[in-house]
């Protein structure tokens, strides 16, 4: 009985400790296609709550599903005051999903950094109207390098052109 209840305990817990490490403003970027009745197709991005995929990826990161009731996650977006991503962020990106951040992505004078997993590195897209401090570049470079020098399994191994 025991294990029972450490599990259901482990399972009730597991949203609020996907909310610590500032995940508790997150959402899903998930696509989905929808056909009308005359086969129409039309593309429609939805935000969705992101407690479930946040505290399974920071379980294991190279298991977790990469959508959302059978529709494709694009992108956790999640609001924040300081874009440097921090180590807990870091299970998020080992998924593969990108991840922008932002002071407000309502507003059009917010900066917007996106960071997502190019070939062999963690790379990032930065958006705003005014220049990265040298501070917050360097803080930027050195976590992403350190991300990228981890075992995260996104790099697809190299084959030759006979398969071996």
């Amino acid at each position: 009985m025991k294990p029972l209840f450490a599990a259901i305990l482990g399972l009730a817990i597991l949203p609020q400790t996907a909310l610590a490490d500032g995940f508790d403003r997150c959402e899903l970027v998930v696509v989905k296609e929808v056909v009308d009745a005359d086969g129409g197709r039309m593309t429609v991005a939805s935000y969705q709550p992101a407690n479930g995929f946040i505290g399974a990826a920071r379980q294991d990161a190279r298991s977790v599903s990469l959508d959302h009731e059978g529709d494709p996650i694009r992108g956790v977006i999640c609001t924040r005051n300081d874009l440097v991503p921090t180590e807990a962020d870091y299970a998020l990106l080992a998924t593969g999903v990108p991840l922008s951040l932002s002071q407000d992505f309502d507003s059009a004078d917010s900066d917007i950094l996106t960071l997502y997993f190019d070939e062999d590195r963690f790379a990032h897209r930065y958006t705003s109207d005014f220049p990265m401090s040298g501070e917050f570049k360097d803080a930027l470079e050195s976590r992403l390098s350190d991300f990228s020098a981890r075992d995260h399994g996104l790099v697809k191994p190299v084959t030759a052109p006979n398969g071996d």
